[in-house]
């Protein structure tokens, strides 16, 4: 069976200069308290979340396929013949208002890829500072889906039936990051059926509903493996938080959503889904050593973990997971 044409491994920074030596490397990310992009090899950039637990990981995205890159305005990207990973990191002082930041960002992101060919979106990273705090009336995690929405809505039609997977964290650095994976070809929008979708939440979450999927499948052609590209998952059942600030119970709810996923995308295309690893967000006095035993008791030792320290799209979630699905035929 041929390989999809990228793959996403945890390495350790000590690596950083080998890893950048590597030609088919698209990406390699680093976690720290400053989101940046390295000025002496942009495929190395930095998101503004501490890891947790003791170590220094970078997250490395591999081409199988010959890679071109380069940037553009202040977008910076790395692509092979099938998907393009590019990142943009805004300053929000720049603009009257997150929303404001948030709109202007993905427009241009949009404008990018369909300039480029990868016109679908199949996962959307975001990442600001202070994303409970109220601002002018608004919790700035509403004013971020407000800017989203009308951007996507702007620039693409029907765009709720081809939302991407996605997550927004609340990062400990000034500046509005965003990186994206997009692809010249659409993947299929998976939702959960334990979960009201995201883009048709109640008008109590803010004045637009988030706009992004619970995951997107892509299949990489005849007899070539899928991946399922889980969004930040947590303790929603329906719209409503399940188990307010109880973390093991939170974290069982969000495995159990996650699994339902796996299993709606194995069915989708009557293959099964493993996990291949898992980015997991907890807040600032969340201890992650009472997360990694339940998540390896349920999905085995081999499994790639990264904690990361972040605050949570609402305030009453104490632990966020997202994940890379892969087939098993």
């Amino acid at each position: 069976m041929s390989l999809p044409p990228f793959c996403i491994v945890y390495r350790n920074t000590a690596q950083l200069a080998s890893v950048l030596a590597d030609a088919q490397v698209m990406a390699a990310i680093g976690f720290s308290v400053h989101s940046r992009t390295n000025p002496a090899d942009s495929r190395q950039f930095t998101v503004g979340l501490p890891e947790l637990g003791g170590s220094q990981s970078l997250e490395v995205w591999y081409s199988r396929l010959p890679l071109q890159r380069d940037s553009t305005g202040g977008i910076y990207w790395a692509g092979n013949q099938e998907v393009l990973l590019a990142h943009l990191l805004l300053e929000e002082s720049a603009y009257p208002d997150l929303a404001g930041a948030t709109y202007a960002a993905y427009r241009q992101l949009l404008t990018f890829v369909h300039r480029q060919g990868y016109p679908c979106l199949l996962r959307v990273w975001n990442y600001f500072p202070h994303i409970n705090r109220m601002d002018n009336g608004l919790e700035r995690y509403q004013a971020f889906c407000q800017g989203r929405h009308q951007a996507l809505a702007t620039e693409l039609s029907r765009f709720e039936s081809t939302l991407p997977a996605a997550c927004a964290l609340g990062s400990q650095t000034p500046g509005l990051l965003i990186y994206v994976l997009a692809a010249r070809q659409a993947g299929i929008q998976i939702e959960n059926p334990r979960q009201l979708s995201a883009f048709r939440y109640p008008r109590q979450y803010g004045p637009k509903s988030p706009s992004f999927s619970r995951a997107i499948l892509k299949s990489w052609g005849a007899a070539r493996a899928s991946h399922l590209y889980l969004s930040g998952t947590a303790s929603i059942v329906g719209h409503l938080t399940r188990h307010r600030h109880n973390l093991i119970a939170q974290l069982h709810e969000t495995l159990l959503n996650m699994e339902t996923l796996l299993k709606q995308a194995g069915q989708r295309i009557q293959v099964p889904f493993r996990l291949a690893l898992l980015k997991v967000y907890v807040r600032p006095t969340v201890d992650i050593a009472c997360l990694r035993n339940p998540i390896i008791e349920r999905f085995g030792p081999e499994l790639p973990l990264l904690f990361l320290q972040a605050d949570i799209c609402r305030s009453d979630l104490l632990v966020e997971i997202e994940g890379l699905g892969v087939s098993l035929d």
